[in-house]
């Protein structure tokens, strides 16, 4: 494999998922790396490529000399000795449409995108506010914006999509925690995997449980819409129905939650950006837009090789792990003017965070309207909201899923910052 060689400032070698000193703000690491090394060789996941420029990310995303099949990404990161015991968990996500290519997956997304437009904005919106409102009701002079809302709230609608009972929420979000954790951490133990795949088969029955509850009593629901409905001629079995209802969860869940941590710890370190929305409320559509951009939650993207061949002179081989990390993209300076600063009004915004061309999220709609629907509220009904200084934010211990997991606010203050 070939890359530029890391100078002593930008130190790729020690770049890392799992590198607990880029949790809080990887950005500056990305701006070095972007310089230096846009193309990095990485020994993670037994050797592995990492992108970071934009033009690349984008081509890249695109390219179909890369499989979107990444089923047994977190096994390439156990020794090779480790993995037979995590075959069974394999088949379970390989039924996710995000994993498939070319027709099997056109077809299959058409279907998603047909029974995804009956729940529509105009549906989906009263369901986020209630939840919203239900959650902020419990709220005193001080919260934790994560623990107490940003986490709960996408459990809490995407299990009333589902169908499933409101009180599974909880349960719902902790097994998509231990998978998304597979996902977005490079240096895993047994362990770790365990409760990953534990989650996933607790999960999968659990969903099971559901459709068939749902069905029996003719209950509408995401669910039992993609297992009736027919989308030219195609309909998805009761198995693949549920490994959906898993991947809408855990593409819901994830990108919501820290998305809207991330919003409000932007705002509180960018007080005009924040004076600003206030004063201009019909700003919020593209100040998401640029939420997504400025700190996205979801920093990478991932790739497999589906053969060998050779980009920008770097020899990328068949069933090597490829990383596109947006969340370095989105700040790169040849496609964004002041990549790092915030403007909520920033137009146009061509981000990537929810990636690029046919594989692009499943689950953006949602995460969308749900940070758009909570902000509003949010500020709405606490317009002198502050972040408190101390204790400062936790952050996620991973680099796949970026922002913090705590972050205690203040619901008054003296003055509006």
């Amino acid at each position: 494999m070939r890359a530029g060689a890391p100078t002593p400032e930008s130190d790729g070698s020690r770049f890392s998922l799992s590198n607990a000193e880029m949790f809080p703000d990887p950005y500056p690491y990305y701006a070095r790396l972007r310089r230096d090394e846009p193309v990095h060789a990485s020994h993670m996941y037994g050797g592995s490529w990492v992108f970071f420029a934009y033009e690349d990310v984008e081509a890249l995303l695109t390219d179909t000399r890369l499989t979107n099949n990444r089923a047994q990404l977190p096994l390439k990161a156990l020794e090779p000795e480790h993995r037979a015991e995590f075959s069974d968990m394999v088949p379970a996500l390989e039924r996710w449409v995000a994993f498939f290519d070319g027709h099997a997956h056109m077809k299959r997304r058409r279907h998603m995108n047909h029974v995804f437009r009956m729940f529509h904005a105009d549906f989906l919106t009263p369901v986020v506010k209630e939840a919203v409102d239900a959650l902020l009701d419990a709220w005193g002079q001080q919260a934790d914006l994560v623990a107490d809302f940003a986490r709960p709230l996408p459990a809490v609608v995407i299990t009333r999509l589902l169908g499933a009972p409101p009180g599974d929420h909880e349960q719902i979000a902790a097994w998509s925690d231990d998978i998304a954790f597979m996902f977005g951490a490079s240096t895993l133990t047994t362990a770790d995997v365990r409760r990953g795949r534990d989650a996933v088969h607790a999960f999968t029955q659990y969903l099971r449980t559901v459709l068939l509850r749902a069905s029996d009593l003719r209950v509408d629901s995401l669910l039992t819409s993609l297992v009736t409905e027919e989308t030219d001629g195609f309909r998805l079995d009761d198995e693949s129905a549920v490994a959906q209802g898993m991947l809408l969860m855990f593409a819901g869940l994830e990108p919501t939650r820290y998305l809207i941590g991330n919003a409000v710890w932007s705002l509180h370190r960018h007080p005009g950006q924040r004076r600003r929305l206030l004063a201009d409320p019909a700003l919020l559509p593209t100040a998401v837009e640029e939420f997504l951009r400025h700190d996205t939650p979801v920093q990478f993207v991932g790739r497999t090789a589906a053969r060998s061949f050779t980009y920008k002179g770097c020899c990328i081989e068949e069933g090597q792990v490829v990383l596109l990390h947006v969340g370095s993209a989105n700040r790169d300076p040849a496609q964004f003017d002041d990549p790092d600063a915030l403007d909520l009004g920033r137009a146009p915004n061509r981000h990537l965070s929810f990636g690029h061309g046919p594989h692009a999220c499943i689950g953006a709609l949602l995460v969308r309207l749900q940070t758009a629907v909570a902000l509003r509220t949010l500020y709405d009904r606490f317009p002198g909201l502050r972040v408190c200084e101390e204790p400062g934010p936790v952050w996620n211990g991973n680099l796949g899923f970026h922002g913090p997991t705590s972050l205690p606010v203040r619901t008054t203050s003296e003055e509006t910052r």
